[in-house]
């Protein structure tokens, strides 16, 4: 039976409906400065799945006005076989 281990990774967005723009940002553990950047979400995402992760599930969530402003990704990844432990991220 294949294990897996599970990854959460929070994404923020701030839509701008006056400006039709919006900045986005997600924390990489390791890295001082956050992701400011669409493009650097994206590198960040595409990195995440040349590691073997896969996506399987999202939520947003949104302020009072209704805007989301935050993504949760869900992302899953086999465990090695034979070692029932985590590989190091």
């Amino acid at each position: 039976m294949t294990k897996f281990e599970y990854k959460f990774v929070q994404i923020d967005v701030n839509l701008s409906p006056i400006l039709k723009m919006a900045r986005w940002g997600v924390v990489v553990p390791g890295e001082k400065k956050p992701r400011d950047t669409m493009e650097g979400v994206e590198a960040y995402i595409t990195q995440l799945g040349h590691e073997g992760w896969e996506l399987v599930a999202t939520i947003s969530g949104s302020e009072q006005t209704g805007i989301i402003t935050r993504a949760i990704l869900f992302l899953k990844r086999p465990l090695p076989e034979n070692t029932g432990t985590a590989p190091a991220a």
